[in-house]
Formats: structure tokens, sequence, C-alpha cells
């Protein structure tokens, strides 16, 4: 999909728009473009943060097994900021049948040890607490921890697997750095740094700010910049606190501004005549940046945002007009970068960022994970499964000895392969030349992976577990130099799957925004946000727009943002209402449609016999028509926060769907975006209504059910019928009874012209 985005550089000088009336950000020349107030005044800014482990990826403890076993976590460094001290708080535990005096665990910063830990005999049945300062100046952009176990149970006839030789470090260990911020130049051949930081692997959170009261407009280019910004962000999450005619005191920021509405502190700056980007020094905290989008009226912020997310590589210096930006045709239906292939199968190597990430080496290395997305509503009911056309490399063994290769989708097993010295399955399918054989075996397998083991998000995770070759009780031929990958030319084939889904399912919008990301532009939907939206209302629209962002990698070029009085200008698309009940009269209008209601105190919960927990949530439980007849109702008064997600077919238009994001007070919708980034917590919502509370999550099924896109006339004629048993026993009664009625009448037939020819 091709975006012509025509752009005009102008280098920001004395003589600059802005620059002429704002001393502040001024240069001393052209070359330098170092706002005075950053360079003369701005003190570096010392700031501290701890991570877990949890925190930076591992979601299970580090196991390492074996006399040499390894495992790690990634963390990276600001481009902003230089770390002046890092702090490692480790906690772990250990086998008390190894050795004190010769086993210990080597912890290793980029590959140089920077600290040995040792393990007495007396102390392995314990946890361990253990703090560790860690050099600053081994630290690069992105960085590697690692941990390698050396152990030994005995002095003689050791074997390198034995089951005693391990260690456990857990994942709530933690990494504390201490950092001290670099001036920055006002540049915008930056962006999205500062505000932005590949390197850091923390949520992004970055304030939007805004003049007392936004327009519409303005919030509906604010929402295509934060749908960018979560799409950058992908698994590290985005949340954009928003600050109504007011500055954060020491984080970078995004301002919207027109010339009619202005926060405050850009009073002074004289009018643009254009669509501008522009970067400056944070009044509060010089060392900070702020990113101003600004314009003459909302048409102009928009096309401001529009270019700064599609011709941002063409911007330097630290001001740009915009002249002009063109959207070609919209996107086609389930396309999104994030997404794998409808119309083709997906290579391995379409999913991964290099090659890299498809090796491991080692004797029991770590998983190969490949992350793919699928549509939420891909119709997979009784289908053989998803074919992976599988190949794959590794050091071959001497002899067959055990060794091999497990494949699995989110945890869950789906098929080992032997790793044979001859290839897969002990068939050489291909002749091996001597010349051309690098001492790895290649080989190919189809694998089928159950369709009901597939979601809208899920990994495919690849374990290879090589055995040492023994000879004899004490002698063993030790080899740590395996190694192994995936070939990037495996595929995986999700095409010919037609799109089908019974709504409604939240749990399908908690994982990838559907239905609204079903056009990665997300065109055809409409986000509808009280007439005068408090900050809580403004931060919910925008995270939920960066939460669709990331979960197609595109940002939210189409969609339309209205008050609701607005609605009947978006009566055909899908819509996603945000705010709390009391402000928004739409849900006033809809409470017999609705399943649960929330206002201030007023609670009203619906029961049906159906559990929403149940496989209804599954990728393939399209087929899925529960009874969910409401049962009964429950009115209550409560005190406190509850934050509700609920789902139902549109008023307006059927096929269409309506997602309310609401709570009991426009301070409860916080509660739904912390869960929303939480997933455990997303695993926990399906159906037609989540009711949020505290670190509580329940989920319903209740009300009518409602179903969304197109069968094969075949598929559906038996989609259909086996959903009524009843009528398929008597059509297949009826089909015995024509058929032998049919065989009587030619058998009759068949007598009566013998008997004539008699």
């Amino acid at each position: 999909m091709t975006r012509h985005v025509l752009i005009s550089l102008l280098a920001l000088t004395l003589a600059g728009p802005i620059a002429a009336a704002a001393p502040p950000i001024a240069s001393g020349g052209p070359a330098e473009r170092v706002p005075l107030a950053a360079s003369a005044t701005a003190l570096p800014l010392i700031t501290s943060r701890t991570q877990t482990f949890r925190q930076l990826g591992a979601q299970s403890p580090l196991n390492l097994r074996g006399g040499s076993g390894v495992a790690g976590i990634n963390f990276g460094s600001r481009s902003d900021e230089v770390i002046t001290q890092a702090k490692l708080k480790l906690r772990y535990t250990y086998s008390p049948s190894m050795l004190a005096d010769l086993s210990h665990i080597k912890v290793m910063l980029n590959d140089e040890v920077v600290a040995v830990v040792p393990l007495p005999k007396d102390k392995g049945s314990e946890t361990q607490q253990l703090e560790l300062p860690l050099d600053s100046r081994l630290l690069a952009d992105f960085n590697r921890l690692q941990f390698r176990l050396i152990g030994h149970y005995t002095n003689q006839c050791e074997d390198p697997a034995n089951s005693s030789l391990w260690a456990q470090i857990s994942n709530t260990s933690e990494l504390t750095l201490t950092a001290q911020s670099l001036p920055l130049v006002n540049d915008l051949a930056r962006f999205p740094e500062p505000f932005f930081d590949r390197r850091d692997f923390t949520r992004l959170t970055l304030p939007f700010v805004f003049a007392g009261q936004p327009s519409i407009g303005t919030l509906q280019a604010a929402g295509v910049l934060s749908s960018w910004f979560g799409a950058a962000a992908g698994w590290r999450g985005a949340r954009f606190p928003t600050l109504l005619d007011n500055l954060p005191t020491s984080q970078h920021a995004v301002v919207f501004a027109t010339n009619d509405q202005r926060p405050g502190f850009l009073a002074k700056y004289p009018p643009v005549k254009a669509p501008t980007v522009a970067m400056i020094a944070n009044p509060n905290q010089p060392a900070r940046k702020l990113l101003l989008v600004l314009g003459r009226d909302d048409s102009d912020l928009k096309q401001a945002a529009d270019a700064l997310v599609l011709g941002q590589a063409a911007m330097t210096g630290p001001q740009v007009t915009v002249t002009g930006v063109k959207l070609d045709a919209p996107r086609q239906a389930y396309d999104a970068p994030n997404w794998v292939r409808m119309d083709r199968a997906t290579k391995f190597g379409e999913l991964v960022g290099s090659q890299q990430d498809l090796e491991v080496s080692g004797q029991q290395p770590d998983q190969i994970r490949v992350n793919l997305r699928v549509p939420a509503d891909l119709f997979t009911w009784r289908s053989r499964g998803i074919p992976i056309a599988l190949k794959f490399r590794y050091t071959a063994p001497a002899k067959l000895d055990g060794s091999r290769m497990a494949v699995a989708i989110n945890d869950n097993f789906v098929q080992s392969f032997n790793l044979r010295p001859a290839g897969q399955g002990g068939e050489q399918s291909s002749l091996r030349l001597p010349l051309l054989d690098d001492g790895l075996f290649a080989s190919g397998n189809e694998v089928l992976l159950p369709a009901f083991r597939v979601g809208s998000r899920n990994q495919l995770q690849f374990q290879y577990s090589f055995v040492l070759q023994k000879e004899g009780n004490c002698s063993s031929i030790g080899n740590d130099n395996f190694r192994a990958a995936i070939d990037p030319d495996s595929q995986i084939d999700f095409s010919g799957f037609p799109h089908f889904a019974t709504l409604p399912n939240l749990g399908f919008f908690a994982n990838s925004g559907y239905p609204f990301t079903k056009y990665a532009d997300l065109s055809g939907s409409a986000l509808v946000v009280p007439a005068k939206p408090s900050s809580s209302d403004i931060e919910a629209m925008l995270t939920l727009l960066a939460h669709m962002g990331e979960a197609t990698g595109y940002p939210a070029l189409r969609y339309r943002l209205v008050t609701p009085e607005q609605i009947d200008t978006v009566k055909d698309d899908d819509l996603l209402v945000i705010g709390a009940a009391a402000q928004m009269p739409l849900l006033k209008q809809w409470r017999d449609r609705l399943p649960t209601s929330v206002n201030g105190s007023d609670r009203r919960v619906a029961d049906s016999a159906y559990s929403a927990n149940s496989s209804y949530g599954w990728l393939n439980a399209a087929n899925a028509q529960p009874n969910t007849a409401v049962l009964g109702q429950a009115q209550i008064q409560a005190q406190g926060k509850l934050a509700a997600l609920l789902g139902f077919e549109s008023p307006y238009t059927p096929g269409r769907s309506v997602v309310v994001v609401t709570g009991s007070e426009p301070g409860a919708l916080g509660q739904a975006l912390d869960a929303l980034g939480d997933d455990g917590k997303v695993a926990a919502m399906h159906g037609s209504a989540v009711l949020i509370r505290a670190d509580n999550v329940t989920s319903q099924l209740v009300g009518p059910t409602y179903q969304v896109g197109k069968l094969p006339l075949w598929t559906w004629v038996w989609f259909f019928l086996s959903e009524h048993p009843i009528l398929l026993a008597i059509m297949a009664v009826l089909a015995v009874c024509t058929f032998a009625f049919a065989i009587l009448r030619l058998l009759k037939s068949v007598t009566a012209r013998r008997l004539e020819n008699k």
C-alpha cells in the first residue's frame, strides 16, 4: 500500500516563525541547532528504574541444566541517557548434590564475566538472594545478561547430563539501572527518539498534552499518532497519560495545539501558517523534549499527524512544515502487517526480526520462538489442522542416540522428531554430495497444528535436545558445539480458511482489537467519546488505539471519532464507545441491549447458564451456539471503582458490532486499560461482558449472539446441520426412506419388465 507524502523541510533558524517569538528555542546558528535553554541551563537528570526478569521477558524462571547450562535475559540502554550504575539482585536455587568446591554460576554481561556465584552445599535447599554490582562500562545499546552453571557432583566418572546438575534463577530477580540524562539536540532526524526508544524494554509511557478542552478533530489527530506509537512499541505496550493545559515535570511529551486552542505555555507563540511539527525543550525540565504538533485548525493537525507517521524518514532539523498529505486507496481486509498472510503461505522468515532468531546452539539450547498473529474470525471448523511445511537443520549425531526436536504451540506439545544421522526419520530425501556437505543435515516434514490450539496471538516453540554420546560407564564424548536452526523458508499456511465468527466475544477485542482491526487502518470503525471528554476518557481513547496499532502494526489513519450527538453519521460502522455511563447518553438508550450496566453506584448484572470461560474463546469455536438466555438479573448499589467491557450487535446495522469500554466513574477506565495490558487478565476475557474490579476479571456471555462473515455454501449447510442434530436426524431418515422408495420402485420396474419378457 503506497502512501504519497509531500513534506517541505524548513530548518528552524532565528528567522523561523516560532523562533522569532520564542527565544528559548533559538539556536546559536544553523549548524548547531542547540536550544539555549537546554544547553545553558539544563542540568543532568538522574533517574533510577528497577525491572524484574519477568518484566524483561522471562515469563518463567531461568533453568540451568547439566554441567554447563546457560540462560539469560536481554535489556537495553536508552540513547538519551548514560547508565552510571547497574545492580543485580539475584534470587536463585540450586541442587544440594553439587560439589561446592567445583560448582558455581558465572554471571556474564555481554559475554564478559562480571561475577562468580558460589554454591555452598549446606544452602542448596534454600532460596538464596545476592546483590551484585555490574560494571556499567560494559553496557551497550542492547545488552545480554547470561548465567552459566558450572556443575559437578563427583570427582570421577561424571555424567555432564546428570539430573543432579541444576540451578534455577527466579524471574522475580531484579535489575536496577541508574541513569544520567544526556543533552539532546532539537532534531527531528532522531524521531521517534527520544519519545520512543526501541532500546527501552519497558512499557512506553508518553504524556499527551492538550488545551483545556480539546476538540474532537484535535483528538482524532492525536489518535493517529498514538496508534503509530502503539505499533512501534509492540510487545512493550503503551500508555498515554493525558494532561490538559499542563506539562509533565520530568518526561518527554507530545503537545497538540491549533492557533485557537493552545496550552498556556504556548500562548506567546505566533500563529502557524501551515501544518507544523517541531521539537523543543520542556520548560519544566530542559533535559526533556516536547514534540509539538501544530496547525491552523483541526484539519491541519490531522495532516501533521499523518505526515509524522508516514513521512518521518524525510524529516530533519528542529521544525518541518507539511505542504501536503495524500492517502491512497484504503487497505484490504486482513492485510495487517503483523498478521499472517491470508492469500498464500507465510514463511517463517517473514515472522521474525532476523535469521538469528531461528538459530540456537548448545546441548540444551533455548527454545526457538516464532510469534504469529491470526485474524480472530478465521473459521477452522472440522479442519484437519493448520499445515506447516517445516524445514530444520542440526548438527547430526554420529548415531541414533535419542536427540530430538519438539514442536509446540502456546506451550502445548504438538509433535517431536528424532534427530537422525541420515536426516529426519532415517530417510534421505535428497542426494548429498560430499563436496557440498557442510556437516548440517536438513530435514523437512509437514506438521499439522491442532486448530483448537490456535488463537489470535500465538507462539510456535521449537525445542532441540541433544544427547551426549557415551562410551562405557566412565567415559563420554563431551560436545557442546551443537548447532540447530529452523529454516526461514519453512511455511505455515492459513490460506483457504473462510472468515466466520459468532459474536459477541470480547476475547477477540482484548487479544487483537477485532472487529475494528479487520482493516489495518481502521476504516469502517468509529470511536465514540463524550462531548466533553475528561483526561481519563482521552487517555483511554489514545491507549485503546495504541492497543489496536500494536495488534496490526499499522497506524489508524482512517478511523472516525464522534460524540454521541454525531452517532447518526457512523451508523454503518463498528462502534467503540468509551466513557462512563453518566457521560454517555447512548448507554441509557441501549440499556435493554446491554448485558450489564454500570452507572456510578448503580449496577445491573445478568446471569445465564453458559460460562464464557469455556472453549468459546478459542479461534475455531465460531461454531459455538450456546444457550445465552438471561436466567436472572441482580441490581445493586456499591461504592468503589468498577470497569466493564461490553459487547453486542449494533442497534443500527445488522452484522456490525458495538464494544463499550466504561466504568462506574471516569477514573475507573484506568482499570480496564491495566487489564488489557496484562496477558494473564486478557486470557480471562471472553463473552459479552467483562467486569474488572481490583485484580479480578469476570467474564459472562449473556444475551443474543450474532454471526459475521461468510461460508462456502456446502460448508454452511453442514455447519447449520451440526447445530440442529434433530433436523439432521430427520433429514437422514427422509433420505433413507427416499432412497429405499427409489430402490423399491426400481426393483418393481425390473420385475415388471422380466414378467413382460416371459
